[in-house]
């Protein structure tokens, strides 16, 4: 492949998006559509079908009673490639987005190219799991790119961090962008959303796990295929630095159409920074708790560089 995978993410609510959507706009990056291709770290994706899913990234008790489930289905006659198969071609294919239009493979894609890919995969998993799943993303990856110059096609699933030790052992040549953003900013903005947790304390704590155990994951991966930033460094504080350092962690020079991006797009107010002030009941008790979810990390070796 002329081309390599850059997974970016992060807690969730952190900057994921606006990071692909910066990138995407050099004409050697790709990002994918969707902007997160859940077959390769949703349950039941590649990594479960090749490695197993490792307890270490469950986030509560509904993950870990799934997961034993999961491990006893081979037992009693289950195949895991039909939980696969049914995601690939339902959810995963396509599904309805927030604006009521269809989001997934379906945006990207023609639907007998993911079959065609997916029989060659199926035909040569069973004998060679890891390098069957390798050429599957591969290939879907290389039927969404239409221009020989691209270098990177990218994808900003949050958990990707958290699955990071696998996602390298099944595609060498990944590199990784971890964006981290306030806790107390993600936790505000969460409690909006359909997917996590609707109050904001708990929303510390989720974000908190978390930073913990993508940091954990990020530990087992190469140094050189990581970079790390805070998305208040890119949009507010050390703007130009932080942009130039992560063109230069993909070696990619400064093209126009990507720095009027930048300089146009990314801004303080489109972040919220610090929204959680005024939008959170009790700011005070909720800033505390904050500071010390950010102490227990910080003695488990992950440091939270506090911007405030």
């Amino acid at each position: 492949m002329n081309f390599s995978p850059v997974f970016i993410g992060g807690t969730g609510r952190s900057g994921t998006t606006i990071t692909l959507n910066l990138l995407q706009r050099h004409p050697q990056f790709h990002a994918s559509l969707p902007r997160e291709i859940k077959f390769m770290t949703s349950r039941h994706g590649l990594l479960d079908l090749v490695y197993h899913r490792p307890f270490s990234v469950e986030e509560d008790l509904h993950g870990y009673r799934f997961n034993l489930v999961t491990k006893v289905l081979p037992l009693i006659g289950r195949n895991r490639m039909h939980f696969f198969t049914h995601n690939l071609f339902g959810r995963w294919w396509s599904e309805t987005g927030k604006a009521g239009k269809p989001r997934g493979l379906v945006q990207s894609i023609p639907q007998e190219v993911v079959q065609e890919v997916y029989e060659k995969f199926l035909h040569s998993f069973k004998a060679d799991p890891a390098g069957s799943s390798r050429e599957f993303f591969y290939s879907l990856a290389k039927a969404q790119i239409k221009n020989s110059d691209i270098k990177y096609f990218g994808d900003s699933t949050p958990v990707n961090m958290m699955h990071s030790h696998q996602i390298q052992k099944l595609l060498p040549d990944a590199r990784f962008i971890n964006v981290i953003r306030d806790g107390r900013d993600v936790a505000q903005s969460i409690a909006k959303e359909a997917w996590g947790p609707n109050d904001p304390y708990e929303g510390l704590s989720w974000w908190a796990n978390r930073m913990l155990k993508s940091a954990q994951a990020l530990t087992k991966v190469d140094k050189k295929s990581v970079h790390e930033y805070r998305i208040e460094d890119l949009v507010v504080h050390d703007r130009d630095n932080t942009y130039k350092k992560i063109l230069d962690f993909l070696k990619l020079d400064d093209a126009t159409e990507i720095h009027e991006y930048f300089d146009a797009t990314l801004s303080a107010e489109r972040l919220h920074i610090g929204s959680w002030r005024t939008q959170v009941k009790d700011p005070e008790r909720f800033d505390a708790k904050y500071k010390s979810l950010c102490k227990k990390l910080q003695h488990k070796g992950v440091e939270i560089k506090d911007l405030t």
